[in-house]
């Protein structure tokens, strides 16, 4: 990623030859996204620093955060965090974290330049640099020890599109004073559509697209971990039964087919002749023809509606599928695929995807559910 240094003042304060530079981000991380693996690269390269360090805050205190938006269980633990950091940083021998954050005890107060301090003992000889958003700059001179801070530690500044953080420093006399503390760089505009709050809206609504915001890494720590709702968004192995491609024999509008595949496929026709075509085909080559016929003028209003009744057909007259239909509770079921199938399922390259068959499913689930209540 290019990145584009607006301005920098050279951190005179600190201008020894050869010393090393250190940018240190701090944050909650819960969990670390994509978007935070890229600020820091962003503000390491503008830097030309040696070292990024990510400095997570305690467990306690992003409890507290969070219980103000009523999901504090959402909370990841410190250990856990820590493991999400270090699985991002191993893609850069650059990136590392900072634990110091942490031992700070239920409600303990901390200022960024304590933390600032902790970090420039473990680094003596080296510059530290405080990566900040732009939107923060209009509250920097009120923050504590804020004339210590500047004339000993140096500020980098995200500048993001639209922003005019060169402006606002010019412009405030206590910031224009020291502006030697600052650079300014620029990053890309895709940031501010990733955060860890976002990721975590997702995953309550079951949404596979928040898989593209963090790391594979941090993906599988979090699976691992139970921190990823269960969700049904395979129709392979234990859940091959969902598919349509599923060998479950049917009868449907007075015809019998090997699959629900080969019935749907033979709607998109209007004789029964032509119909007959898909009654002994197995499902791979019922798609394959289904692709090729002229399809009927109504298809598109029809074809939700004939999904419905024919997988519907498929669990009540096979009671053994329908009864691993019911063992799968209330777990969300999405029609997961690699192949673009965003009307009846999800793409999971892009986390996009209407669902109608996941939806048809779940729907068929609650009938059955309720029949066998009865």
């Amino acid at each position: 990623m290019e990145t584009k240094v607006i301005s920098s003042c050279g951190f005179s304060n600190y201008n020894k030859e050869n010393q090393s530079k250190i940018v240190v981000l701090g944050g909650s991380f819960n969990p670390p996204t994509t978007a935070h693996l890229a600020l820091m690269k962003a503000a390491v390269d503008a830097a030309g620093a040696q070292l990024g360090l990510f400095v997570p805050t305690p467990f306690w205190y992003v409890e507290k955060k969070l219980a103000k938006t009523g999901h504090k269980e959402e909370t990841l633990p410190d250990e856990l965090r820590i493991a999400l950091l270090n699985s991002m940083c191993a893609e850069d021998k650059r990136l590392a974290v900072d634990s110091c954050e942490l031992q700070r005890q239920k409600g303990e107060r901390s200022f960024t330049y304590e933390t600032l301090e902790k970090i420039q003992e473990k680094y003596p000889e080296s510059q530290v640099l405080f990566l900040a958003g732009s939107d923060k700059l209009h509250i920097i001179p009120r923050w504590h020890r804020i004339k210590e801070f500047v004339e000993r530690f140096g500020i980098m500044v995200a500048k993001r599109q639209g922003e005019m953080p060169e402006t606002v420093i010019s412009n405030h006399p206590f910031l224009s004073a020291h502006k030697d503390a600052f650079t300014v760089f620029t990053v890309p505009d895709w940031l501010d559509t990733i955060s860890s709050s976002a990721f975590r809206e997702k995953l309550r609504c079951y949404d596979l697209s928040a898989k593209g915001m963090v790391t594979k890494d941090v993906w599988e720590l979090l699976k691992k971990n139970g921190k990823i709702p269960k969700v049904i968004d395979r129709f392979r192995e234990e859940y091959d039964f969902l598919s349509n491609f599923y060998p479950s024999e049917l009868d449907y509008n007075g015809l019998h087919f090997l699959n629900a595949e080969a019935a749907f496929q033979a709607q998109k026709r209007l004789t029964e002749d032509e119909k007959m075509q898909f009654i002994n085909l197995p499902s791979n080559k019922s798609k394959r023809l289904g692709r090729q016929v002229q399809l009927r003028p109504d298809w598109e209003d029809v074809k939700a509606e004939i999904m419905e009744e024919i997988v519907r057909a498929k669990f009540l007259q096979n009671p053994d599928i329908a009864e691993k239909l019911l063992a799968t509770g209330e777990i969300p079921i999405i029609e997961g695929n690699t192949w673009g199938d965003t009307c009846w399922g999800v793409d999971t390259r892009t986390g996009k995807g209407n669902n109608l068959l996941g939806k048809i499913l779940m729907k068929i689930r609650n009938e059955l559910n309720l029949q066998k209540k009865i």
